[in-house]
Order: structure tokens, then sequence, then C-alpha cells
């Protein structure tokens, strides 16, 4: 049989988006200081997207392990549950399942080891910023 013509072979377009490294407090997301290479992704929609390299283990028991990377759609909202990039009192960004009430932010890890616990935070007395959703683990092997 005849080889498909190369138009009809499934085309993805793929973009380049930053990876970033430890996002540092009082910089801009994405600036130069926290970007430590790109990568490409096929995800579309019309979002926005960063990588993020994960380091430590308070998401391995969802696959997230250390120095795998994540890539995350910019959004400042998220729905109870789901696995988000958060700012802690401007400081250095966290990953984990986000949950929230009127006055108040759980951060719940996912782990197998017991040293993580959630982070309960008051929003009267600490900023919680999300800055995105996980919507895909990568790893290299």
């Amino acid at each position: 049989s005849a080889p498909l013509p190369p138009e009809a072979l499934p085309y993805t377009p793929t973009h380049r988006i930053p990876i970033l490294g430890r996002i540092a407090a009082g910089l801009p997301i994405y600036a130069e200081q926290n970007i430590e290479g790109y990568t490409y992704t096929d995800l579309n929609g019309n979002g926005e997207y960063f990588a993020l390299r994960i380091t430590g283990d308070s998401m391995n028991a969802l696959g997230i392990n250390d120095g795998y990377l994540i890539i995350v759609r910019r959004q400042d909202e998220v729905e109870n549950g789901e696995v988000a990039v958060v700012l802690v009192d401007g400081e250095d960004a966290t990953v984990k399942r986000f949950y929230t009430t009127d006055s108040t932010v759980t951060l719940m890890p996912q782990s197998t080891n017991p040293i993580h616990q959630p982070q309960i935070y008051d929003l009267h007395k600490t900023s919680i910023k999300v800055l995105g959703k996980v919507v895909k683990v990568e790893f290299m092997l």
C-alpha cells in the first residue's frame, strides 16, 4: 500500500513555553531569573501555559516526583480539589491540591511521606495567590 501523503498525518501544533525554576518572591512570574529553559507542549485551547520543575516529594502519591516537569495552565482561580500552583504570602510557589472556603485555604499534599501535612491558611492573615492549574505531568526516562 502506498504511504500516506504528509497532509494525511495528524498535525499537532506545538508551542514553546518557559520552564520556571523556583518562582522567586517579588518577581513577576516570567522574570528572567525564574526561567531555567523552555519546553514544548501540544496542549492548546486558548490557554497560556508554563512548565514548572518539581522539587521534593510532597505530591509523589499522584506520581508527581522530584525533578519532574509539570505543565500548568495560567489561571487565577481553580475548583476545589484541583491541583494548583499557589504563591503563599508572595514567597515561594508550591504545588498542592487546593481547597477554599470563604475565609480559609487548605493546601493538601498527596504524599507517601508523612512529613507533609495539610497547610491551612486564614485568608485574613495570609495572602494566597493561585498561579495556575496543573494539567499535565511529564518525566524523562
